[in-house]
This record gives C-alpha cells, sequence and structure tokens, in this order.
C-alpha cells in the first residue's frame, strides 16, 4: 500500500511517461482492490502513514513555493500583469466548468448523496494549486522557451489562491454550513453503509474488467 504508489511512479517516469497518472491509476486500483483486503488495525497504520507523508510532502512543497517565488530572478518584465489576470480567469472559469460537468454525471449515476450547489461551490473555490502545478512549471521552465514566464505565472496564482483563498476557506464553509462528517463508531476509516457501498463498488470494478 504505500511502496506500490512510488514504484508505479519510478517505472512510469523510466518509461518517458506520467508519474502523476500513474499514481492516480495506482490508487484507484488500491482502492478498489487492496483496501477491502486490509484488517482494520492495518487500515489505522496505513491511515497514519498516509497522513504523515501527505503532510510533510505538503510543507517541503509550500517551502519550495515560498523560497522559488522570492528567492530567484524571474523575468517579471516579460511577463505583464495581464497574463495573471487572465490566468486567474480562465483557469477559475475552466475550474467551474470542469467541476459543473463532473458533478452532473456524477449525480446522474447516484441515487442518494448527490452532489450539491453549495459542495460545488465549495469545490471550486477550494481550488488551490501546489504541488502539481509547480512540479509542471519547473519542468516546462527546463524544457520550453517560455518556461521561466509559466513559472513565475505559476508561483504568483499559487500563492494567491494558498494566501488569499485559504484564508477565507474557513468562513465560506462555515456560511455554505459544508462540515465534516463525524467520524462513526464502527470504525475511524468508514461506517457500516460506506463498507457495503465500497464493497459494492469493488464488486462492480472486478465485473467490469472481468
Amino acid at each position: 500500500m504505500l511502496l506500490c504508489p512510488w514504484v508505479s511512479y519510478l517505472i512510469a517516469e523510466g518509461l518517458k511517461l506520467s508519474g502523476i497518472v500513474s499514481i492516480l491509476t495506482n490508487g484507484v486500483f488500491l482502492s478498489y482492490y487492496a483496501t477491502p483486503n486490509v484488517s482494520p488495525a492495518a487500515k489505522k497504520v496505513l491511515k497514519m502513514g498516509y497522513e504523515t507523508i501527505a503532510y510533510s510532502a505538503e510543507t517541503v512543497v509550500f517551502l519550495f513555493l515560498g523560497i522559488g517565488l522570492f528567492a530567484f530572478n524571474h523575468p517579471y518584465e516579460k511577463m505583464g500583469w495581464g497574463l495573471v489576470i487572465t490566468t486567474i480567469l480562465n483557469l477559475n472559469f475552466a475550474r467551474a466548468l470542469n467541476i459543473l460537468i463532473t458533478t452532473y454525471f456524477v449525480n446522474c449515476s447516484r441515487t442518494k448523496n448527490k452532489i450539491g450547489a453549495k459542495m460545488q461551490i465549495v469545490m471550486w473555490v477550494a481550488g488551490l494549486r501546489g504541488a502539481m502545478a509547480y512540479a509542471l512549471a519547473l519542468k516546462a521552465a527546463t524544457e520550453l522557451p517560455i518556461g521561466p514566464i509559466i513559472l513565475i505565472d505559476t508561483l504568483i496564482y499559487a500563492f494567491i489562491t494558498v494566501i488569499g483563498i485559504g484564508s477565507v476557506l474557513n468562513p465560506i464553509l462555515s456560511k455554505l454550513d459544508v462540515k465534516r462528517k463525524e467520524v462513526s463508531e464502527f470504525g475511524e476509516e468508514e461506517s457500516m453503509d460506506e463498507g457495503q457501498q465500497r464493497k459494492s463498488c469493488c464488486g462492480n470494478m472486478k465485473k467490469r474488467v472481468r
């Protein structure tokens, strides 16, 4: 459970493919096939391990974001503030369109627990740019002629979303009355209904693959 994503990333990078997509695909298959076969005690250990790794990785990413924005010389004169404004408008419009289309198809496949308008607004507002955008921008900075401009544009947008939107996210969640579900007595990871639903999804996935 811990080594499979790392191994899939190394294989994808060795084959000149997308390591991010390989980790995502690996996570989907681990969720369907590996998670139902893990004991509750092992799930608790894995949950703590994943949370520790995720927190450490996020700390390093935000450290690099701050250092990358202020510690190096960037071509601000070539960028222009019009690029930043159009980036903010285009990315927010694209994110809103993506959420509307995706949630529509998700709600069409559900009979309950549909994604409401309030949750869609939260999903749109909470689109904080960080690790993935920064990694792609760093790669573009070394391979494309306009890569340094893409990098500084990404850093500025990430800084605006993390500092600006991240600061007002909790009041927005409270205003829209979007709260995290409380942990049930059945288990820390999932309730009994969620466990049955996961098993059902796992069975449906296995049938489709076969």
